[in-house]
C-alpha cells in the first residue's frame, strides 16, 4: 500500500448487485458506491494524535468513522468488462477451471490485439472452465447466455481485444507511481 506523504488510505469496495451508500463521518459525507467500484479515504492526524477509525458494515450501507480535518476521498469505478466478468461468474458460475493442470480464467485466454466477438468470449469462457464434455444442448445454452451477457455489458456483439482488461487499480494509485 502507498502512503503519500506518510498519510493511510482505508479502501472499501462494493461487492453488491446495487450501489451502496458510503456515509464518511462525522460529518455524514455521502457518496453513492456503484456495484464493484471502489472508495478510498485517505487521511491524517496530527502528530501524537491517536488515530481513532472504525468502519460499520451494514446489509445497506458502510459507515467509516475518520474525524480527520485532513481527509480525500477517491473512488474507483470498475468498467464494462469488470461488470461482466462479475455477472459471468458470480452470476453464472462462470470463474475459470483447471487446464492442464494449471488454475485459468477467461482473462488468461483472451487476446491482446484485435477484435474479439460475443461468440468467441463464450468460447474462452466455456474453454476457461475445461468443460468440452458437456452435452451439446447444455454447451449451446452455455455460449447463447454468454454471448447474451457480453453484448449487455459491452453494448456490442465485438469490441477491440484492448477494452476487454480488468481495472485493478486502487484509490489513490495514480500518486503512488
Amino acid at each position: 500500500m502507498c502512503y503519500p506523504g506518510r498519510m493511510p488510505i482505508s479502501v472499501f469496495e462494493n461487492r453488491r448487485k446495487e450501489a451502496a451508500p458510503f456515509i464518511l463521518e462525522p460529518n455524514e459525507e455521502r457518496y453513492e458506491l456503484p456495484p464493484l467500484a471502489r472508495i478510498g479515504v485517505r487521511y491524517s492526524f496530527e502528530e501524537g494524535e491517536l488515530d481513532r477509525t472504525f468502519a460499520e458494515f451494514g446489509e445497506h450501507r458502510i459507515s467509516f468513522w475518520c474525524d480527520s480535518q485532513d481527509r480525500q476521498v477517491e473512488i474507483i469505478h470498475p468498467t464494462a468488462f469488470d461488470l461482466l466478468l462479475w455477472d459471468i461468474c458470480v452470476g453464472a458460475g462462470f470463474c475459470g477451471g483447471l487446464v492442464n493442470d494449471e488454475p485459468t480464467q477467461v482473462t488468461d485466454l483472451l487476446p491482446a490485439t484485435g477484435i474479439v466477438t460475443a461468440g468467441e468470449f463464450a468460447e474462452l469462457v466455456i474453454r476457461a472452465e475445461c468443460d468440452r464434455q458437456s452435452p451439446p444442448d447444455k454447451h449451446l445454452r452455455w455460449i447463447a447466455l454468454l454471448e447474451a451477457k457480453f453484448i449487455q455489458h459491452m453494448k456490442s456483439a465485438s469490441v477491440p481485444a484492448e477494452t476487454l482488461v480488468q481495472n485493478l487499480a486502487q484509490p489513490f494509485d495514480a500518486e503512488c507511481q
